[in-house]
Formats: C-alpha cells, sequence, structure tokens
C-alpha cells in the first residue's frame, strides 16, 4: 500500500503513491538468485518424552489440584461436586491452550500435548482421591 498525499483538505478522498519496494524483500531475491531457494526450517519433532510434556503434565496437574482445593476450602463445595469441576477446568484449559497454538502461524496443535494433559489430570485426581 501507498502512503497518503496531498493536502489536508484533500485527505478525505484516497489519494495513494507507489509504495517503495521493501529492501528486505529486494535482499531475499538477490540471495535467492544467487544462491537458490533456501530450504525450509525443518520442524521440530513432537517427542513424547520432552521438556514441553512435563510441563503440560505439571501444569494441568498443579491446575486441577489448585481448582479443587479452592472449589472444597474455600466455596465450601463437596470433594464429590468439585472433582468434576476442578477435571473439566484443566481439560478446557489444556483444549484452549492447542487451539490456540494451532491458530499461530507457525504452530500446530499436539495430540501428544493433550495426552501429556490427561496425564497430568489423571495424577492430580489419583492425589485428590486418596
Amino acid at each position: 500500500m501507498g502512503t497518503l498525499v496531498g493536502p489536508p483538505e484533500s485527505r478525505g478522498r484516497t489519494l495513494f503513491a507507489p509504495s517503495r519496494p521493501d529492501s528486505l524483500t529486494a535482499a531475499a531475491m538477490a540471495f535467492e538468485a544467487r544462491y537458490g531457494t533456501v530450504p525450509a526450517a525443518p520442524t521440530p519433532r513432537d517427542r513424547w518424552l520432552a521438556r514441553d510434556k512435563a510441563r503440560h503434565v505439571v501444569f494441568s496437574g498443579l491446575w486441577t489440584l489448585s481448582t479443587q482445593y479452592v472449589l472444597v476450602n474455600k466455596a465450601d463445595w463437596s470433594q464429590g461436586d468439585a472433582l468434576p469441576a476442578s477435571i473439566a477446568s484443566a481439560a478446557t484449559v489444556g483444549v484452549l491452550k492447542e487451539l490456540y497454538d494451532a491458530s499461530q502461524i507457525t504452530g500446530t496443535a499436539s495430540g501428544k500435548d493433550l495426552v501429556a494433559d490427561a496425564v497430568g489430570i489423571g495424577l492430580a485426581v489419583g492425589i485428590i482421591t486418596l
């Protein structure tokens, strides 16, 4: 797009001057002309045993435990009523996180992340029902 030009009284009309080429685009074109196309960066592998999965397990587990604590001890819910709400809230946060990841330009949703979330929720449920 161009830039708005003209005297202040004509600014209500759409007068555009052609924009100049972006130097970064020109540099990329020159690089491609000299060296050929640049190979795309490899996508990172989604490993089962990775720091990201540990974070999903820990976060979803702590979310479940903290929600259970707040509902039982601060909101006076019974253990039986609070547990489904705690599980549902942690699962919702995990799904929303994956939807956010999928909406990013370079991001994709990961089923393995959702499994890690479920493991964290399951561990928290085990602690709660002890």
